[in-house]
């Protein structure tokens, strides 16, 4: 136990070390490796033979020198970021505890602080507990959240499905926006309705989906003779963030007795914002919601709740009476194993817990408020370059934009200057990648790649998206230039010194 403890106290230090470049902007970001020269500078075999407390050390120091550092502020490649000291704390202890969620046995205090959770953000989401509304569980990501909550539509939809199985003649059917996350429609593969039976609903140009459009999919599958009975919602698109016009969907799916479900994963967390919290309005009229708070509200990777409005769904879609792990007893009604998709459940509870312990309601809303600031600092500022252009009216702490080669200013949009401008994206984010100051994503938007940038960190300042544009100009100006000038620039453009033609 004494090179335990030694262990952990030398590791302490180069932790506390490695936190202090997360503000330093002299650090990278990464440092960019070949999975070849990472394999040939680190062995990664497990030995036969332990090694000692000195080269644990080192292996530790070489993993971070190594990774992503994601709470730079330079990081806006995902949809999180940032630093949580007290959701790490979490985490610690976490590991420290060693246990599982699936009975109040052997996880007491962590299972009641998952239960106080799941009662306060059904609260948030606007389910009451005085009437009977309400349960969640915490998930191991947005993903399975989303799997969850389809197999519970679908068990309420065929109250036998889960004996029987489906068969030809049930013919369920969902509907999902174009731009919703594609783990749902993985879902309808898994519960066993197979990819056809998902509908994909056209969106507005902020990528939000059309009402009407659903209503006319949703006819034309009853015409077919097939079974609607999910519909998902997104609140925070994967990449526009866009939100979906909740409540008005709601309307649509009572009317024809859906599922009605919101993947809020990314956007969930504006329900803690007075400012912000109408983009969910009539989230509270959901069957069950996803919330992420390891995204928006920045608490250690990964952390997401599913929640219900029926109460005993969850249980009713999950157990299976495993009387070897679940005993009779004046606490088993805390157990949390028959809610969940999973046995052996990670503890997720203690760093999401710390973490509001430590902010409250008000510290996560004043943190979700500096992200949408950041987000329209940044766009304030592609509005004064003419280097760049906004590619989708923005909602959430998303932004879309391309970078504009200069023989492209001024003319008007086209096929191939949509073709040029997405390539100068990928061609960018490569360039900012390879130096590792930067670390930016693209993303296709109208099957266009864009430039995606997150607000995802609150200590990020509007210096770091000054300096982010800089280095996308400063990068852009060396991109070669067409041959000949593009029609409508006014301008004619020299050949490319390495001889390309086109961008």
């Amino acid at each position: 136990m004494q090179d335990a403890q030694l262990l952990i106290q030398e590791a302490c230090k180069i932790a506390t070390a490695y936190l202090a470049g997360h503000e330093d902007r002299g650090e990278p970001v990464l440092r960019k490796v070949s999975a070849e020269e990472l394999l040939e500078r680190m062995d990664l075999t497990p030995p036969r033979e332990g090694h000692s407390l000195d080269e644990l050390l080192d292996d530790v120091r070489a993993t971070l020198h190594y990774s992503v550092r994601t709470a730079h502020p330079g990081f806006s490649n995902q949809l999180f970021g940032d630093f949580d000291a007290a959701g790490m704390l979490g985490e610690w202890i976490t590991a420290l505890l060693n246990t599982s969620m699936y009975t109040f046995e052997v996880a007491p205090v962590v299972t009641l602080m998952e239960l106080a959770l799941m009662r306060h953000m059904c609260e948030l989401v606007g389910w009451r507990d005085e009437a009977g509304e309400g349960e969640g569980v915490l998930t191991p990501g947005g993903s399975i959240a989303n799997l969850m909550a389809v197999l519970a539509a679908r068990n309420r939809c065929v109250p036998d499905a889960k004996q029987r199985g489906l068969n030809a003649d049930d013919r369920l059917v969902l509907f999902m926006s174009a731009e919703a996350h594609y783990s749902t429609e993985r879902a309808a593969s898994v519960v066993g309705l197979g990819q056809d039976a998902v509908r994909k609903v056209a969106v507005d140009a902020q990528g939000r989906m059309q009402p009407d459009a659903l209503e006319a999919a949703i006819q034309q599958a009853l015409a077919r003779g097939e079974r609607p009975f999910f519909l998902c919602a997104t609140a925070s698109t994967t990449v526009a963030g866009a939100f979906d016009p909740l409540d008005v969907l709601a309307d649509v799916a009572e009317r024809h007795g859906l599922w009605f479900h919101v993947d809020a994963a990314a956007g969930g967390g504006v329900l803690l914002s007075p400012q912000h919290r109408a983009l969910m309005r009539g989230c509270e009229r959901a069957d069950s919601v996803v919330w992420n708070p390891h995204k928006m509200m920045g608490v250690p990777l990964a952390c997401s709740a599913l929640l219900m409005r029926d109460r005993g769904r969850l249980a009713a879609t999950n157990a299976m009476g495993a009387d070897y792990l679940f005993h009779a007893g004046d606490d088993a009604r805390y157990d949390l194993g028959d809610l969940s998709l999973q046995c052996g459940r990670r503890v997720d509870s203690l760093k999401l817990w710390l973490s509001w312990r430590a902010l409250g309601d008000e510290g996560h809303a004043r943190r979700i408020e500096q992200l949408f600031s950041l987000a329209g600092s940044l766009r304030e500022l592609l509005a004064q370059r003419d280097a760049f252009e906004l590619v989708r009216e923005p909602q959430g702490c998303n932004t879309c934009f391309r970078y504009v080669p200069e023989c492209w200013r001024g003319v008007p949009s086209g096929r191939e200057r949509d073709i040029a401008l997405g390539q100068a994206s990928v061609e960018l984010r490569e360039a900012l990648r390879s130096e590792g100051r930067l670390l930016i994503n693209y993303a296709p938007v109208d099957g266009v790649p864009a430039l995606r940038h997150v607000a995802n960190n609150h200590r990020v300042t509007r210096a770091d998206l000054s300096f982010l544009l800089d280095e996308l100009e400063r990068h852009g100006a060396a991109l070669p230039q067409p041959a000949v000038a593009p029609a409508g620039s006014g301008a004619g453009a020299p050949q490319a010194p390495d001889g390309r033609a086109s961008i």
